[in-house]
This record gives C-alpha cells, sequence and structure tokens, in this order.
C-alpha cells in the first residue's frame, strides 16, 4: 500500500475516532454540571478531561502525519506575535507555574498563523510546567534581532534540562527523554512545533540554561515594514544562539 493510501486511511480513522469523542467529551460536561456537590461530580470531569486528553493526541498524530508527508500547511498574515505570546501564556492552565513576561510589551509584528503559533507556544509552555519543579517559575521573553530581521521567542524552565546523550531525540517523533517521569507526552509536540516553525520560514532550537533547566526558542522573520519602523528603544535583545539538532530529533 502506497503512503499516500496509507496516509488517507489513518486520516480517516481518525475522523471516525474524533466525531464520538466530542460527543462523549460535551456529555460529561454536561453531566458534572447537573451533578454539581454530588459525590460522582469528580467522575464526570475525569471523564471529560481524559477525552479532551485524547482529542489533543489525535489532533498531534494527525498534523504529525501531515508533517512528514509535506502537507502541514500554516494561513500567513500580519499578527502581533508580543501579544499572541502575552495572551496565550495567560490564558493557559500550568499546574500553579508562575509565567513571567519580558518584551510584550511592545508590538513585534510578523507573518504568521496566529492558531499554528499558539500551538507551538502552548507546546512549550506545556513541557516547561511538565519538566519544572512544583510552583517553578517559567519565563518568556520575546525578542528582536535588527541584524538577522527575526523576531525571537524563548520558553525557559528550571527543571533538571536535558542530559547531553538525549539531546538527539529532540524534535523526533514520538521521542521521549529519560527526565520525563511520570509525565504525560505523545512525544509528538516539538516535532510538529518545528514543522510548524519551518513552514513559517522562521528556526526553533534549544539550548541549555545557565543554572540548570532548559530554554527551546524559535524566530521567525520580521514584516518588512516592522523592521524598518520599528524604532533603536524598542528593540530587545535576542534570545541566546540556539543548536538545532541536525537529525529529526520530541520531548
Amino acid at each position: 500500500m502506497s503512503p499516500r493510501r496509507d496516509a488517507d486511511h489513518l486520516s480517516i480513522v481518525m475522523h471516525e475516532l474524533r466525531n464520538p469523542l466530542v460527543g462523549i467529551e460535551a456529555a460529561a460536561r454536561v453531566l458534572a454540571k447537573d451533578l454539581r456537590t454530588h459525590p460522582a461530580e469528580q467522575r464526570a470531569q475525569a471523564i471529560a478531561t481524559e477525552t479532551r486528553h485524547m482529542l489533543a493526541l489525535l489532533e498531534s498524530v494527525a498534523d504529525a502525519e501531515a508533517a512528514a508527508a509535506g502537507r502541514l500547511r500554516s494561513i500567513l498574515r500580519p499578527i502581533d506575535l508580543a501579544a499572541l505570546v502575552g495572551e496565550t501564556a495567560e490564558s493557559m492552565h500550568l499546574n500553579g507555574h508562575p509565567v513571567k513576561l519580558r518584551g510584550t510589551d511592545v508590538p513585534v509584528r510578523v507573518q504568521g498563523d496566529d492558531r499554528r503559533i499558539r500551538q507551538v507556544l502552548a507546546n512549550l509552555l506545556t513541557n516547561a510546567a511538565a519538566y519544572s519543579p512544583p510552583k517553578g517559575i517559567i519565563e518568556v521573553t520575546v525578542g528582536v534581532d535588527p541584524r538577522r530581521r527575526t523576531a525571537t521567542v524563548e520558553v525557559r524552565d528550571h527543571g533538571p534540562g536535558i542530559p547531553p546523550l538525549e539531546r538527539r531525540k529532540l524534535f523526533s517523533k514520538f521521542g521521549r527523554l529519560s527526565t520525563a517521569g511520570g509525565t504525560r507526552g505523545s512525544g509528538l509536540g516539538l516535532y510538529v512545533s518545528r514543522a510548524i516553525i519551518r513552514d513559517h520560514h522562521g528556526e526553533i532550537g534549544f539550548d541549555s540554561a545557565s543554572g540548570g533547566g532548559s530554554a527551546f526558542s524559535f524566530s521567525l522573520p520580521l514584516l518588512e515594514s516592522e523592521d524598518a519602523a520599528r524604532p533603536a528603544k524598542a528593540t530587545r535583545k535576542a534570545a541566546p544562539k540556539r543548536t538545532t539538532p541536525k537529525r529529526r530529533s520530541g520531548r
């Protein structure tokens, strides 16, 4: 069977799985609302949570297959990357991890797909929370490199870091690290994120953070008008130089 036909069959199967899961998740939410203050409310909420996790996994698999086949596409338009970063970070529930934002108070205009960039940010923030110590701070910085004419977003955690021998697994399909412990994840987040950033003509990479932890960052080309009009005083230091794995290597 051809790879294209395999992909088509997988798409059909995922579509058939998605529809009932959406119904189950909606029914569980309604049931939890009806059972408010009842002992069974938590069970209904757990069903809804687990169903959302399964839906997210299906979406990740679909995106990974599209990326592998070169069919992952973004709809590009002018967006304010700084505002998008701030909104995404503030809207996410990261299990009590505070987020420290830098550089989001000045507009940074790039050509991007806000839904796809939000997806990349969610992947990086979720990873940072999963690998951080309890209540550990997650630092998110938006910067501009005038020389390279790029905007950069860095997400830094203060967790155990990534063992040197395992860094080749980063950005690979289903890659999981020994430091993952009991954290949940498919190992597809970074793989899909790399495909999205590449589709934006950008770069994504990893740096070891000084003092421990990890720092993932991505860069996107600035809009030409933004690059020309941005005042010098608003220019911020770009994130540190990244090392991008040579082979397809996820967290």
